[in-house]
């Protein structure tokens, strides 16, 4: 064999190793899904005989998703698989049936011209942001099986409103559904967070027994969501922050909406729910109710937690707003009433006197800030006919009655009136009464810190923020004793002229202020003479507040 036939046959031979190796990378880079395959239009990538859709190039607006391409099984489609023809797409259909069937996250993200999805039969989860942004979509086949349903699932699918667990469904005859309403899969266990966000089409909803949890904002803003049917004895621990925020939920007496194991309600839960939902009840089971969670539910008018309820902590302002709300149930052994708790509640005593139960150790700032005015076209009296009381085991707080009042030309009905204190009357947290610009006393109509016999109360010397918040009289003569003034002590209220002869006592630059981020409305009245007036004066205009020197007759 000469030299050259031996190079001959050295080339050929590496030539085939390399087409040999080609082959074997091509094979491996097609079998680990590197390498992209077609079929009737759909993009796809191999793991062995698994396929996953990672695109979409057809021309068809009405999608079918095969269970097989070329013989190899689908299981799953990937991110933004079909977002270069997201204006074209107007349904898309799964026909395939891996019993671990994937979806990925954002998978179907702003395909705006989407209107219907039937989703595979044995998908478990609907991932984070899958439909996010499908204004079009109106309906979707979801089966039994999914037991989670991803943070911003359907946020913002403006036009969704309809779900349900087969494609046969009727609306008519035996077992009939309606075609504009969400049935959750029965084996569904939680919503996430901003799930249905800003879905303003969904009106009607059901939950299964089996649903466990309900994200933060999970229906914020669903305007128009009213009818929410929750199974008996559903197992809902958890309704996140905003969970419902501006919905239109119903739930009345007759009618309860009911969530006989909730452990925990976020902050703004149900803030501004305000048409038809009239009563609600926690059960015994509730732990924590977050900051403002029923703040602004105008038509909120009896709300209970179980007596025995062990509940651990309660935000701020958790009714903060509710207008209408005359009948509150709390746990005997509540330790504290936060801020603004009851702030705006103008009718909490208007069927009943509200007793601040006995193991009560701490009351927050505005918490009983219930404005007792209610301006010049209601009669406040309607609004006020009860009083504050504390239980008599309580060692912390007592009511000091004051000096009952009298309307101009009124010479046979008496309004009652006091102060909620701590124990020993020192520092005053909230007026509770109906005074107001046409009330007398024994002294004249302006309101004075008198007791029930008439005498100058001594034993003031502080005075909480929002204590008289939303009052409709407008002078007022503060104690001899007072030594320090909280911020908004007269917020929303009608007063315009505040008189005191104890100076100086600690203020901040908002303790005169009617409204928040306000300059102060209120001038301030100093008895002439008294020592110290004129630097007080000054300090209280380095405040913005307006005040000057009087001789000693009251209005």
């Amino acid at each position: 064999m000469t030299n050259r036939t031996r190079q001959i046959i050295v080339v050929v031979a590496v030539f085939a190793i390399a087409l040999a190796s080609l082959g074997t990378v091509i094979g491996l880079l097609v079998n680990t899904g590197q390498m992209s395959e077609y079929s009737d239009g759909f993009r796809y990538e191999l793991s062995g005989s698994r396929a996953t859709i990672v695109g979409y190039e057809g021309s068809d607006t009405d999608v079918v998703v095969p269970d097989r391409v070329k013989g190899n099984r689908v299981v799953g489609i990937e991110r933004d698989a079909f977002k270069d023809l997201a204006g074209l797409i107007k349904s898309i259909k799964f026909n395939c049936t891996y019993s671990s069937f994937e979806i990925a996250s954002e998978a179907f993200k702003d395909l705006t011209a989407l209107e219907k999805v039937v989703l595979p039969t044995n998908l478990k989860v609907i991932p984070d942001g899958a439909f996010r942004g499908c204004k079009a979509l109106k309906s979707v086949i979801m089966p039994n099986g999914v037991t989670e349903i991803g943070e911003n699932a359907f946020r913002e699918c403006s036009s969704l409103n309809f779900i349900y667990n087969s494609e046969k469904y009727s609306t008519e005859g035996d077992g009939a559904i309606k075609s504009d309403s969400l049935y959750l899969p029965q084996s569904l266990l939680e919503i996430g967070a901003h799930a249905f966000d800003g879905c303003t089409a969904i009106v009607e909803m059901h939950f299964a027994k089996d649903l466990e949890k309900i994200g933060d904002y999970a229906f914020n803003e669903c305007t128009r969501l009213s009818d929410l049917e929750v199974e008996t004895d559903n197992e809902v621990t958890s309704i996140g922050e905003r969970a419902f925020y501006n919905t239109m939920l119903r739930s009345t007496e007759s009618n309860k909406l009911s969530f006989p194991n909730l452990v925990t309600v976020g902050a703004s839960a149900f803030k501004s729910v305000k048409t038809n939902f009239s009563y609600f009840a926690l059960p015994k089971s509730i732990k924590s109710v977050g900051e403002s969670a029923f703040s602004e539910c105008t038509s909120l008018s009896k709300f209970a937690m179980a007596e025995d309820a062990q509940l651990e902590t309660m935000g701020e302002g958790v009714f903060e707003g509710c207008t209408q709300l005359t009948s509150v149930t709390l746990p005997t052994e509540i330790k504290e009433i936060p801020a603004k708790t009851f702030m705006g509640c103008y009718r909490l005593l208007y069927n009943n006197d509200f007793v601040i139960g006995k193991s009560v150790e701490t009351i927050g700032e505005g918490a009983f800030a219930i404005y007792t005015g209610r301006g010049t076209n209601v009669n406040v009296t309607t609004y006020s006919r009860y009083v504050l009381k504390v239980d008599e085991e309580n060692e912390n707080f007592v009511i000091t009655r004051l000096e009952d009042n009298r309307r101009d030309g009124n010479t046979t009905s008496t309004y009652q009136q006091g102060l909620l204190t701590d124990a020993d009357g020192s520092t005053v947290y909230a007026y509770y009464g109906s005074y107001d610009a046409a009330s007398t006393n024994t002294m004249g109509r302006t309101f004075r810190f008198l007791d029930v016999e008439g005498n100058f109360l001594t034993s003031i010397t502080s005075i909480k923020a929002y204590a008289f918040a939303g009052v409709d009289f407008e002078y007022i003569q503060l104690p001899t004793t007072i030594k320090e003034v909280g911020d908004y002590i007269f917020f929303g209220s009608k007063i315009t002229a505040c008189y005191t002869s104890a100076v100086p006592w600690e203020l901040t630059k908002n303790s005169f202020s009617k409204k928040i981020d306000g300059d102060p409305e209120i001038e301030v009245l100093l008895l002439k003479n008294t020592a110290g007036v004129e630097e007080f004066m000054r300090t209280l205009g380095e405040y913005g507040i307006e005040a000057r020197t009087y001789s000693g007759t009251l209005q």
